[in-house]
């Protein structure tokens, strides 16, 4: 079985809330999109997407995010880029 989360490539998180975009140097430089609402998601759902270049850029992203209570809803490797 083969796990791209080992790779550098282009990664896309879903979490639960409004995620402030000055924040995108302490998450790996990712670009934060505006929060919305959608039928699966009732609360605001913010998505982060950019460039990481290994799965330790990619734990810490997710770190910061659990450390500052954000409620992780996915995480999806969109490839090279």
């Amino acid at each position: 079985m083969y796990h791209p989360f080992d790779k550098p490539g282009i990664y896309a998180i879903d979490v639960a809330g409004a995620v402030d975009r000055t924040w995108a140097d302490r998450l790996g430089g990712l670009t934060i999109s505006e929060p919305e609402i959608t039928a699966e998601c009732p609360q605001p759902m913010t998505k982060l997407v950019g460039w990481l270049p290994d799965q330790a850029a990619l734990a810490g992203v997710l770190n910061t995010l659990y450390d500052n209570r954000y409620a992780l809803l996915g995480v999806a490797y969109l490839g090279t880029g």
